[in-house]
């Protein structure tokens, strides 16, 4: 018959294997994510480039057109004060 001991000894090597199964497996996972996370932080920069440039141009359009209007007006402006 087995004793409980031995039993109990047998219990804690199964434990300790599964533990190490767990951790590997926790090992991998981990790895896995920070291959994700790269990927995403790398989309979302070029994201980030395609969405800002059309912005960018935008404003410095915005910017020239202000400019003229600014100057049209401060022409017309001087040509009604003579």
């Amino acid at each position: 018959m087995i004793e409980s001991s031995e039993l109990l000894t047998g219990v804690y090597v199964v434990v300790g294997v599964l533990i190490i199964v767990v951790l590997y497996h926790v090992l991998f996972i981990v790895v896995n994510l920070r291959k994700v996370i790269r990927r995403i932080e790398s989309v979302t920069a070029e994201l980030e480039s395609v969405v800002i440039k059309p912005l960018n141009m935008v404003d410095t359009i915005l910017e020239w057109v202000a400019g003229q209007v600014e100057k049209t007006a401060s022409l017309e402006r001087g040509k009604k004060k003579k």
